[in-house]
């Protein structure tokens, strides 16, 4: 009930920061209070609308991301960002854009940031002060169909979390079979008297009917059931049931939903203008490569992209020879297959600009493992524990891993492990201010690094 009336709360703090914005600006800024209220009033609730909807498939209504508010403060910023562009998006599209100041946008915005940031500051104290208070405190008891040292176990490690008490550990034995007047066992008082909110079922290793009946009885009661499988040490992740299937989550797919069309598309939108900024740099490396001897100005290499699917991937030439065959040796420093030009593209990183027309052709993206030679790729996913999970979501021209320092040749495969664990914290905490945050580090310190060769 807190996080929905958080939601609330923050709907109508962006519909009335754009308000405030208007009178502030627009009136008392601009002096100009013959501007109608409706129209900032109606993108005031789409803002709030698209905020919330954002927020919500980026998981940040749920009570840990409240909590520790802090930790997922890049992933709140973004989610508030990426609904303004959406917004703004949708005013070019209709055509609607030109109506609205630039300055009250602004206004709107951060008022927006800075009041979104301070309902989760207090959500997140209320949420403390109930815990600690005992009125939002998870009242647990466990009902154990095997041994009372596992239920004990369980209790031990469900005590650890705040906000959660444990009332005590009973045998499956406990719960009625009859009716609950005439019961007589440890367990019933105490539901009986409203003092547990949940119950934990530690099932063992019995049948399904068995199992049934167990839940079938303590439905009796106004409280939810858990099924606590212990052989399942796969984190459950969510739960859904499709017609009379009960499914559990145990997987996500990485960038999903709004994350995924946001990432889409910032890539196709920023790597235009990256094109169109970089072309006359681009014109002038090929240009050199020309005049330095015969041979193509591009490298076409084929590696693997999403899903290990083979992608040509492009790059200005920096060496002699073309190797793209099962096998193809790293480049090594004063390697003599590269050319004078191409030292100097290396050493700058500009033989990958090229790689924007990837990200337009939907091949690769802006920020993502970097993407390795079909012939390394090969080698590494035999040598390297999850280096196919590089794979799950696009490669990038830039990433994590590269951002971090590691870059460069891998002939050890401890670097590659390195660069691979890199790679898969990035797929697992993607956010967009991640990618923002790693292409403002790769401009002001990934372009030339001691590694690059």
């Amino acid at each position: 009930m807190l996080i929905d009336v958080l939601a609330i709360c923050e709907f109508a703090w962006i519909v009335l920061a754009a308000l405030f914005s208007k009178l502030l600006y627009i009136n008392l800024a601009l002096q100009d209070g013959g501007q109608a209220m409706k129209p900032y009033l109606l993108a005031g609730l789409a803002g709030g609308a698209l905020t919330v909807i954002v927020m919500r498939s980026q998981r940040l209504y749920e009570r840990k991301a409240i909590v520790e508010w802090d930790r997922v403060l890049g992933r709140l910023l973004s989610a508030v960002t990426l609904s303004f562009l959406l917004l703004v998006a949708a005013a070019y599209l209709f055509k609607v854009s030109t109506d609205f100041s630039r300055g009250w946008l602004s206004a709107w915005y951060g008022f927006a940031l800075v009041g979104v940031v301070g309902l989760r500051i207090a959500a997140s104290r209320i949420c403390v002060w109930l815990a600690r208070t005992g009125r939002s405190t998870r009242r647990m008891a466990i009902v154990t169909d095997n041994d009372l040292a596992s239920g004990l176990k369980l209790a031990l490690q469900l005590r650890q979390q705040p906000g959660v008490d444990v009332i005590g550990v009973y045998q499956a034995s406990d719960v009625p079979y009859g009716p609950l007047s005439k019961a007589d066992s440890a367990l019933v008082p105490v539901l009986k008297a409203g003092l547990v909110d949940e119950v934990v079922v530690l099932p063992g290793e019995t049948d399904t009917r068995r199992l049934e009946s167990l839940v079938g009885r303590l439905s009796a009661f106004p409280l939810d059931v858990w099924i606590h499988p212990q052989d399942l040490t796969i984190p459950i992740i969510g739960t859904e049931q499709v017609g009379l299937v009960n499914l559990l989550h145990v997987q996500p797919k990485p960038i999903r939903r709004w994350g995924y069309v946001a990432k889409l598309v910032f890539d196709y939108v920023a790597s235009a203008c990256i094109l169109v900024i970089a072309s006359p740099i681009m014109a002038g490396v090929a240009l050199a490569i020309r005049l330095e001897g015969p041979g193509p100005i591009f490298f076409r290499q084929k590696r693997h992209g999403l899903n290990y699917r083979i992608i040509e991937v492009y790059k200005f030439r920096t060496m002699r020879v073309e190797e793209n065959g099962p096998v193809v040796r790293q480049a090594q420093a004063d390697d003599p297959r590269v050319t004078r030009v191409g030292r100097i593209l290396r050493k700058t990183s500009l033989d990958e600009l090229p790689q924007l027309f990837n990200v337009l052709l939907g091949d690769m993206s802006l920020v993502g493992p970097r993407p390795h030679a079909v012939a390394h790729n090969d080698f590494y996913g035999e040598q390297v524990e999850r280096y196919a999970n590089r794979h799950r979501v696009k490669p990038g021209i830039t990433g994590l891993a590269q951002v971090s320092g590691f870059r460069g040749p891998t002939e050890d495969p401890e670097k590659m492990r390195q660069r691979v664990r890199k790679d898969l914290e990035y797929i697992a905490n993607w956010s967009m201010w991640m990618d923002l945050k790693i292409l403002a580090l790769t401009a002001v310190r990934g372009f030339v690094h001691r590694n690059a060769l």
